[in-house]
């Protein structure tokens, strides 16, 4: 995970710490404007000595924008209570400020060769109380914000791959080779086997239709989607025939779950795609439940002699989907028979 602090944030905090720099001081210097005698000397050593506790009021500030961009980073990723995170950020903030002003202060007036003020006043405790506090809201709202523009970010990301994908599947579907073969089927089952030609274009047309609709929902339910799968397969058995099978073992529980629209039309192409289908080698699909919160597609591996190279794209967008959907991870992995991939079902 990556904790760098952004530039964005640091160029935030250095013109929020120097407002509050000046701020603080703004009406002691006033004050004490009021009373200084205009004279080169005593003005010069007036402006130094203003100059001097802005930048050590400044420079504390800026590291307490610094610590508290990690201590108030539970608080943005919600791993612990919220209200404990922010005390606690709260009071080493406090500490930190009333330590550093203390020695940072006697350090100036030692320089100057004089005390601003004789033993511990309360306004000096209340202004570092002051400090905190405007840093720690300051660097809440500034998280609140950068992550809100991440959240928008990401959602706008999702719907450019969710176009993405299902332009690709779409071109997939309606290619100028995939409809001549479909066209050439059909034509020969018209022919040979009329009623088997009326389901075809059944299938086809749902196939058709769901692609094209599937940008209309981020989510489906299971139910629809192994409906859908039923058509496509149906498809790709006809031209594979007894080469191929997809088996089903998907209970009653988790068909009203939700899954991303073509997420198991994504795997079976790709199970097609890079695997030898003959007779001599087989494919089986398996699209099974392994818990009431994850799926398994399953398929055995006969690799081809002159093997297709993918984009990739398919599985990379499917695992954007799932990590911005519902935060979940998808599980890709292989051995030397089967390759398999595990799809979270989201109960929404």
């Amino acid at each position: 995970m990556n904790i760098k602090i952004s530039k964005n944030y640091i160029k935030i905090a250095f013109w929020l710490s120097i407002a509050i720099s000046i701020l603080e001081h703004f009406t002691s210097f006033l004050d004490e404007y009021s009373f200084i005698d205009f004279r080169y000397a005593t003005f010069q050593r007036f402006l130094v000595n203003s100059l001097m506790e802005v930048t050590i009021s400044f420079l504390i500030s800026m590291l307490l924008f610094v610590v508290n961009y990690y201590l108030l980073r539970p608080f943005q990723l919600n791993k612990v209570n919220k209200f404990m995170s922010i005390l606690l950020a709260f009071l080493i903030s406090f500490i930190v400020v009333v330590f550093l002003t203390h020695y940072l202060f006697m350090l100036k007036e030692s320089i100057f060769a004089r005390r601003d003020s004789e033993g511990f006043k309360f306004i000096y405790l209340f202004r570092d109380f002051i400090t905190a506090f405007a840093v720690i809201i300051s660097t809440l709202v500034i998280q609140v914000i950068n992550q809100n523009q991440k959240n928008r970010l990401e959602i706008q990301n999702l719907k450019i791959e969710n176009l993405q994908r299902q332009f690709e599947a779409f071109k997939n579907q309606v290619s100028p080779h995939f409809l001549f073969n479909s066209l050439n089927t059909m034509n020969a089952l018209i022919r040979e086997a009329p009623d088997i030609a009326q389901e075809y274009l059944s299938h086809l047309s749902m196939v058709l239709r769901y692609t094209l609709q599937a940008n209309e929902n981020k989510l489906v339910s299971v139910q629809e989607e192994l409906k859908f799968v039923d058509s496509y397969f149906f498809l790709v058995k006809l031209r594979y025939g007894n080469n191929i099978e997809l088996h089903q073992k998907i209970s009653d529980a988790l068909m009203g779950h939700k899954m991303p629209p073509l997420a198991l039309q994504i795997l079976i192409e790709n199970a097609v795609k890079h695997n030898e289908i003959s007779k001599r080698n087989h494919l089986e699909i398996i699209i099974s439940e392994i818990s009431n919160e994850t799926m398994q597609i399953k398929n055995n591996i006969n690799v081809k002699y002159n093997q297709e190279k993918g984009t990739g794209l398919g599985l990379a967008n499917l695992t954007n989907q799932y990590r911005i959907l519902s935060g979940k991870e998808i599980s890709i992995y292989k051995d030397d028979n089967f390759f398999i991939v595990e799809l979270p079902i989201l109960k929404i």
